[in-house]
């Protein structure tokens, strides 16, 4: 690459740059190059961009600094850079830097001094994010042969014959159901399942828990130690996480958050009528513009509650209440300590069995909610190198979901549909197969793998909806200590399978 040209759209708004900070265009050419570099992946190299911009130099962005950024380009690519690509792969990044430089900017009402300013706390404090995205880094792809992850589900009752299967086998979505009554093993299947990834794993797969009942999980220090995962404890400590963030500030993100907000409230909150509702949205965007770091805390919502509740002579009813709680238990870290996250990176417990029972869906409402909305933003997680197996980023685990599951709450469906292809895992541990058959929707039909040990079971066609083929609900009830049904995905009988021993 001797040189290459930028699009008409980043020569344009590259001048803006200059005329508002005084800084050539040149100087932001090479920040924006920095900037797509600080993402650990590479950008879109098949997007048809025009040449109508600005000519480089190799020597004018690079300067003395070839070897590192070569280096670094070499790495988010994945593979030796040929140089006849050069030129294309720098100018995507460029291009990529220059949007996320644009979305910044226009954040920030296209104030240049304001973005110099931000641009240099981001360098001073060391986070790798990408501006103008409360996403956190993309974990990165690993550098191995294949993606594919196997899993021992434990052996066959009469025999030391193991029986295994492919979390994220071709076809197969990586989504499991463990069922069955108090006392039968389910968490203690699920914890042995995830103790088996970091040691079996081709690479590292972080995972979030939401421990509901006992506090159990967390208090296993072998899995902790086993997986390395963070221990949060509510109340007490506080999620990692500014639940509120959104990618930027629109009146579209805007009121797409106050709808996630509003909707989450009324799956929790019985009796939640239109009135509540409506004032529900206008206090969310309230609470967005009086917002002092740019993302409001909860504490910003509850202000904006009881400001709009007061000004307007309204009584306090089952909304306030419900909000008043979370100033009751702080529950999240505040944004003023930032909106990055470490979900995508390192595994997490967040015990809630602490806290009311309200309280315990709203907080694992609300972490699905701002998850949801970063997850779908990344691309799609990708193939290994023979086309079959697709990266697991990230599995999320909800014990004891059958509290979750009646409260029809959007995000959890749409998580449980939508992010298979953005490598997320749902695993959901629940008491019976009763349970996924909702009246909006059957969560049964998106489960790539379930394992039922001892249960009583009302509706038999749940069971063979999961299972396939006819099962005999008295086999079900009378399963011995430690022993499951399963149907391993691409076989089409059901198998029992000895999880664990007493």
């Amino acid at each position: 690459m001797d040189r290459f040209k930028t699009t008409a759209a980043t020569k344009e708004f590259l001048e803006r740059l200059t005329r508002a900070t005084g800084i050539r265009r040149n100087y932001w050419t090479r920040a924006a190059l920095g900037l797509s570099l600080s993402l650990d992946s590479s950008p879109n190299l098949d997007e048809d961009l025009d040449s109508d911009g600005m000519e480089h130099t190799r020597q004018m962005l690079f300067g003395d600094d070839e070897a590192v950024l070569m280096s670094l380009i070499r790495q988010r690519l994945h593979e030796p850079v040929l140089d006849d690509r050069l030129g294309k792969i720098v100018k995507s990044h460029v291009e990529r830097g220059v949007q996320m430089l644009q979305k910044e900017y226009e954040r920030l009402n296209r104030r240049g001094d304001e973005l110099m300013l931000y641009l240099l706390d981001q360098c001073t404090t060391g986070l790798r994010v990408g501006i103008g995205s409360s996403t956190t880094v993309l974990p990165p792809i690993p550098v191995v042969q294949t993606f594919a992850v196997s899993l021992v589900l434990g052996t066959r009752p009469k025999s030391s014959e193991e029986i295994s299967f492919l979390l994220n086998g071709p076809g197969s979505a990586p989504h499991v159901a463990v069922m069955g009554r108090n006392g039968t093993g389910k968490t203690r299947t699920a914890v042995e399942l995830l103790s088996q990834l970091q040691k079996k794993a081709p690479y590292p797969i972080p995972f979030l828990i939401f421990d509901y009942a006992k506090g159990d999980i967390a208090a296993n220090a072998s899995l902790v130690e086993t997986t390395g995962a963070k221990v949060v404890r509510l109340p007490g400590q506080e999620i990692d996480l500014a639940p509120l963030a959104i990618k930027e500030r629109t009146e579209d993100t805007i009121g797409l958050a106050a709808h996630r907000f509003r909707d989450t409230i009324g799956a929790v909150v019985r009796g939640l009528g239109p009135k509540q509702k409506s004032r529900c949205l206008g206090i969310i965007r309230d609470a967005y513009q009086q917002a002092r770091f740019g993302t409001p805390d909860l504490q910003d919502v509850v202000d904006a509650a009881e400001h709009l509740y007061a000004d307007n002579g309204w009584p306090a009813d089952s909304l306030l209440a419900c909000l008043r709680e979370f100033t009751d238990f702080p529950l999240f870290r505040s944004a003023e300590n930032g909106t990055q996250h470490e979900f995508l990176h390192k595994s997490h417990i967040v015990d809630i069995h602490g806290l009311p029972e309200d309280l315990r869906k709203l907080t694992v409402f609300l972490t699905l909610d701002r998850l949801y909305s970063e997850v779908m933003e990344l691309p799609d997680a990708p193939l290994d190198n023979n086309g079959k197996h697709r990266q697991v980023r990230m599995i999320i685990v909800i014990d004891e979901a059958h509290h979750y599951l009646p409260c029809k709450q959007p995000t959890l469906e749409k998580i449980v549909r939508e992010v298979r292809s953005k490598g997320v895992a749902v695993w959901l541990l629940s008491q019976s197969p009763d349970d996924f058959d909702q009246p909006r929707y059957n969560f049964a039909r998106e489960m790539g793998l379930a394992i039922v040990f001892s249960c009583v079971l009302e509706k038999p066609k749940m069971l063979e909806a999961l299972l396939g083929g006819k099962i005999n609900p008295q086999r079900l009830s009378q399963l011995p200590t430690g022993v499951a049904i399963t149907r391993l995905p691409g076989s089409d009988s059901t198998v029992e399978v000895q999880a664990w021993h007493a």
